[in-house]
């Protein structure tokens, strides 16, 4: 590495590490060591105070100290929005990633500084603190690109490249030590011309061969002096200085070293310089504002912007030897223009803040409407704008009585209320009852008397309606027809003032003629007689008959609920049952039939047993029986035998067996020479064999037998015959 590379790392290293604990020192909620939440955070979102990790109920947050927001319930790996690795005319480097409490640092180019915060941290609510900065073309540092004046002269030692008399910046110059010297250990032979027309290096040192150890006249250094202390040899001190409005970048004392070489590096001088103003709220200085480095001894005056007053001092001074601002001193405070007023009827919006530039707005209450402008401003003068408004009541248009009525109550401003009357004979159709309200208009529809009109009171069935007339008293009378019965409560009815009758419409009921009834006769009444609704009648049947329903016999409005008939009486008990059969029947009603039927393997004993009838309530036929239906017996079959199967073997079927009961099985076989032709055996079905036919034997012979080989002496013989051929 060359020395002028060396000395820039070691100078961008030390602002690097100086930004970074300004930064610190700019990141609110670090004062004075502690972590504490502020009252004024802006757009920031926090998190849930806390004062240790058991605050925050999540495992996976912990109390953390989050800028402004004091110690907070954080998740520590949490990211933030991924910051830019590159500005115009810059560079960002962050550690670690995007994690919270990651530090992001900005570092700008040369030829330009940097305006705003060099350091930015990532926040609990995923944001970076502060806005990005910005780097601005150093204006300064511009007028450092200056030529060198002459080159540093180094004892016994001379230039040998380089030698012109200007010496622009980057020049480079190569040293040499005299006939007689040599260069000590780890000196450095080059010069280098860099900015603000200094020279950088050499670092040589030429010693004697033979002379006795001494160190070199210290070099001097531009805008300071070198002054060395004393003159023994080894262990002499050089003491270095700068000049007024200038500071030293280096070690200010080396020593003399036996290697007759001064230690360290020679220092330098740079111009003390000041960054960018102090910032002052709602204040401006008189500075440009694209000037952002100031030299040493500037003096800038700030004002208060408008509708604001001063308190304190204006001036800031950049002093020091590190170029800091001193002052200014300066709070920029609104002026305040005292209570805006109150107005009748009406309020403001909430809130006590009546400094420039608040604005304040006016509303009236419900049924009120404003008069004037609805807002004043807080001018810089400490006056409000305008003149307080007024609230005014609200007027409804004016309402007039309706024809054949009258109108209560007067006025039409917000909450007048009218109310509608008609005369007698009329009601009001519409609201009866209307309000003004806040819109200007009154609440319901219009309202307007009609006459009273009760309509028809009702059909009346048989029967009519005695009247002509629906209005307030008029009256209808109710009429039944003949054959009927008045059921009501009166005898007329009377329109009303509230449009309804004084009596609802009667029933006119019709009458029932007591009916005959065959082969019967009524114990209560008299056959042919009209009785009336509601009448309860008792008929009784002769000649064993019963009636056909036992329901009450009533009349109901000129009609029975039953016609009463005498009928057959019903069978008081199913049919019997029969063992070994079934039976089948759907009532028990005179003339109704029951079926029986066979369980299989057996028969009903006679044919006429296969019915019985209802008959007079009893059931009437042969009682049926179900008995066994047996095979006839097989007989024998020609030239074989007949065999009965049982569960334990067979055996002959003799000619004296008749009772073969259903599902016995038969097997045919035929004697020795003879073979069946037909079925091997038979089955009882209900009294019939299956199949029906009997099988036949007849006289059988063996079929012939196949050679399965031939003698050896045939095959010979074969073999010869067709070879001759």
């Amino acid at each position: 590495m060359l020395w002028s590379e060396f000395l820039t790392c070691g100078l961008v290293f030390s602002a690097v590490s100086f930004q970074h604990v300004q930064g610190r020192r700019r990141i609110r909620g670090y004062e004075n060591g502690e972590c504490m939440r502020h009252d004024n955070i802006g757009d920031r979102k926090c998190a849930k105070k806390c004062d240790h990790d058991a605050d925050c109920k999540s495992k996976k947050k912990a109390c953390e100290c989050d800028g402004v927001c004091g110690r907070s319930c954080v998740n520590p790996n949490l990211r933030c929005m991924p910051v830019p690795r590159q500005i115009p005319h810059g560079s960002v480097a962050i550690l670690p990633y995007n994690k919270f409490a990651a530090v992001a640092r900005y570092k700008c180019q040369d030829g330009y500084i940097l305006v705003g915060l060099s350091v930015r941290v990532c926040q609990g609510d995923e944001t970076w603190n502060g806005d990005e900065p910005r780097c601005a073309l150093d204006n300064y540092q511009a007028d450092k690109n200056v030529a060198c004046r002459s080159p540093p002269n180094i004892n016994h030692a001379h230039i040998v490249s380089g030698v012109e008399h200007h010496h622009e910046m980057g020049t480079k110059l190569m040293y040499k030590c005299d006939l007689g010297y040599t260069p000590t250990k780890g000196s450095i032979d080059s010069a280098w011309c860099v900015t603000n027309g200094i020279w950088v290096g050499p670092n040589l040192t030429c010693v004697s061969t033979t002379a006795v150890p001494k160190c070199p006249t210290p070099p001097q250094i531009a805008y300071g002096s070198v002054e060395v202390l004393s003159t023994s040899g080894v262990g002499e001190e050089a003491e270095y200085r700068c000049n007024q409005g200038f500071y030293l970048i280096g070690v200010k004392i080396r020593h003399c070293l036996k290697n007759e070489m001064w230690n360290g590096t020679t220092p330098s001088c740079d111009k003390v310089v000041c960054g960018p103003p102090p910032h002052v709220e709602h204040a401006e200085h008189d500075a440009d504002p694209d000037t952002f480095r100031f030299p040493t001894s500037t003096t800038l005056n700030y004002a208060c912007e408008f509708g604001y007053y001063r308190e304190g001092s204006p001036r800031a001074i950049c002093t020091g030897p590190e170029g800091n601002w001193a002052g200014p001193s300066l709070i920029c405070k609104a002026r305040d223009c005292g209570a805006p007023g109150e107005i009748n009827n009406g309020f403001r919006d909430p809130g006590y803040r009546f400094t420039y530039p608040t604005r304040v707005t006016y509303h009236c209450s419900n049924g009120y409407e404003l008069q004037g402008r609805g807002y004043r401003e807080c001018l810089a003068n400490g006056e409000w704008s305008g003149e307080l408004p007024e609230c005014f009541p609200i007027h409804c248009m004016e309402l007039r009585p309706p024809l054949h009525g009258t109108m209560i109550g007067s006025g039409t401003t917000f909450g007048s209320v009218i109310r509608f009357v008609c005369n007698d004979g009329f009601k009001v159709v519409g609201s009866a009852e209307r309000t003004c309200q806040a819109d200007r208009t009154w609440s319901g529809q219009n309202a307007y008397c009609e006459e009273i009109n009760c309509g028809i009171p009702g059909p009346i069935w048989n029967g009519y309606l005695d009247g002509h007339r629906n209005t307030v008293g008029a009256v209808y009378f109710f009429r039944c027809n003949i054959r009927t019965k008045f059921h009501g409560e009166s005898f007329s009815t009377q329109c009303l003032e509230n449009g309804q009758w004084s009596y609802p419409p009667p029933q006119c009921l019709g009458q029932c003629q007591v009916p005959a009834i065959m082969n019967g006769t009524i114990d209560n009444a008299t056959e042919g007689v009209w009785a009336n609704t509601g009448t309860v009648i008792s008929p009784r049947c002769l000649n064993g008959l019963v009636l056909n329903d036992s329901v009450p016999i009533t009349c109901n409005n000129g009609t029975w609920n039953i016609i009463p008939r005498c009928v057959p009486a019903p069978c008081s008990d199913p049919p019997p049952l029969v063992e070994y059969g079934h039976r089948v029947f759907f009532g028990v009603r005179h003339g109704d039939r029951a079926r029986y039927f066979c369980i299989e393997g057996f028969k009903l004993s006679t044919r006429e047993s296969m019915y019985l009838t209802c008959q007079y309530g009893r059931w009437d036929g042969p009682t049926p029986q179900c008995e066994e239906n047996y095979c006839p017996n097989p007989g024998d079959i020609d030239n074989g035998k007949v065999f009965k199967k049982g569960s334990v073997g067979k055996f002959l079927f003799r000619d004296f067996i008749y009772t073969i009961k259903h599902g016995t099985r038969l097997e045919y076989e035929c004697d020795r020479n003879y073979k069946l032709v037909g079925p091997r055996g038979a089955a009882c079905v209900n009294g019939n064999w299956s199949p029906k036919d009997k099988p036949l034997c007849v006289k059988s012979r063996h079929p012939l037998f196949h050679k399965l080989w031939k003698p050896y002496e045939e095959q010979k013989a074969m073999s010869y015959r067709y070879r001759r051929r």
